[in-house]
């Protein structure tokens, strides 16, 4: 609640009456106006809705339910499932390899835009079926032997700790500050004292609003000539991944609000000599090296559909979601942080729209979410230990809205948790 006494958002009745401070339940007719803080860090938000914004919304079905949870699967727009439905038609009337051959060029475009967003060339891409395949197929391929070191901070991603462990390589800590934070002059020390096999890190946390300095890592680990390795799952359309990462991977469902069942691995030049690559006999001369980590079974279709989410995510501009998506966590936060009985896990001025709340007073999150679901129409996720077991004592509720978010809906979601 210190966050909330630190930042104190102000409200206003859209037909210019008096205007007041967020106190329990807002009339529905109510915008966010500015946020007042001592903090100079902190800058106004824009008023609510953004009519830029709107678009975004109208592009998409209209939803039965509120969608807070982005960070499970974003809502994909018309066009992206158009595309993707199309091309299994294509499959379907015309055959899949014909299909697929038709498609290339699509592919070899978003190819193209997903190396300019993570900072590789086009051959340094490969496209997969998650970002969980992803990290999978990069440790098969590269020189690693049982007991090498991956240095990690305390909030890894818990299924990249057991992948590290099931490949044979010892897991170390690194130094963080309180808020987790990768602690950057501990993390230069280790890097000339104790270097380890790579450094990998999950740059925006699943579970709370918890963004990594990634770029100051990077410049920092190609100094010492230790890869680092960005899980960019949460990353990819929240935030900027070309951040001189050696290998940065994520999935379309998320942020990018492309189709479920694709991931993207990009890997620099630099290190692509050193993989351990035995390209498949059906391979040809002019195929990449990195394509050998692609399955020929592969969902070309969500592969097209994800070209257009890509294409969608840059006309609008990546720094511009970015922005947005900073501004809606901090909305999120702050509505949150006046509500009973929980408590908002990270301050409200943290990075990105992903907004942890734990249980104040013993409350089962996985049955709260049931609830939210079932009797208010609203999606969140209960997040369990797992998912960052040296990170979170408990379970915690999450909510993650896009960019269409407005402050309406958090309201809603508010007034529901206080009947919970």
């Amino acid at each position: 609640m210190e966050a909330a006494r630190q930042h104190r958002w102000m409200f206003g009745a859209s037909d210019g009456g008096q205007r007041r401070q967020l106190a329990g339940t807002l009339p529905r007719t109510w915008a966010i106006i500015s946020v007042v803080t001592d903090d100079p860090t902190v800058q106004p938000d824009p008023v609510w809705p953004n009519p830029m914004w709107e678009p975004w919304a109208a592009a998409r079905p209209v939803p039965g339910f509120i969608h807070l949870d982005s960070a499970a699967a974003g809502r994909s727009s018309r066009a992206v499932l158009d595309a993707t439905s199309r091309h299994a038609m294509r499959e379907a009337t015309e055959g899949a390899y014909v299909a697929a051959a038709a498609a290339a060029p699509v592919i070899a475009s978003l190819r193209a835009n997903v190396a300019a967003l993570t900072g590789v060339d086009p051959e340094g891409v490969a496209f997969v079926e998650s970002a969980e395949s992803a990290l999978n197929a990069v440790l098969q391929v590269w020189p690693l032997t049982d007991g090498d070191a991956v240095a990690v901070a305390p909030s890894e991603w818990g299924p990249n700790l057991h992948a590290f462990r099931v490949s044979g390589l010892d897991t170390t800590w690194l130094d963080v500050d309180a808020a987790g934070l990768i602690d950057l002059a501990a993390l230069d020390r280790r890097l000339r004292t104790a270097p380890p096999a790579f450094v990998h890190v999950t740059q925006q946390a699943s579970h709370r609003a918890l963004r990594q300095p990634v770029a100051e890592m990077a410049t920092m680990c190609t100094v010492a000539g230790v890869p680092l390795w960005v899980d960019a799952a949460q990353a990819a359309g929240h935030c900027a991944i070309d951040v001189g990462a050696d290998v940065v991977y994520a999935t379309s469902r998320k942020w990018l609000a492309g189709p479920r069942g694709v991931g993207l691995l990009a890997v620099k030049k630099a290190w692509r000599d050193v993989l351990r690559v035995d390209p498949s006999p059906m391979a040809t001369a002019d195929d990449p090296l990195l394509s050998s980590v692609e399955s020929h079974e592969a969902h070309i279709a969500g592969r097209v559909g994800l070209a257009t989410a890509v294409d969608e995510f840059i006309a609008i501009g990546p720094e511009a979601v970015s922005e947005r998506l900073d501004a809606v966590g901090r909305m999120t936060r702050a509505h949150l942080s006046e509500l009973p009985n929980w408590s908002v896990v990270d301050p409200i001025a943290s990075p990105g729209a992903i907004t942890a709340i734990a249980p104040a007073t013993g409350q089962d999150v996985f049955e709260v979410r049931e609830r939210l679901l079932r009797s208010h129409s609203v999606v969140t996720t209960a997040c369990q230990v797992a998912r960052a077991p040296l990170d979170m004592p408990v379970p915690w509720l999450r909510i993650s809205p896009h960019v269409d978010a407005t402050p309406e809906q958090i309201v809603t979601l508010c007034d529901a948790l206080a009947t919970l």
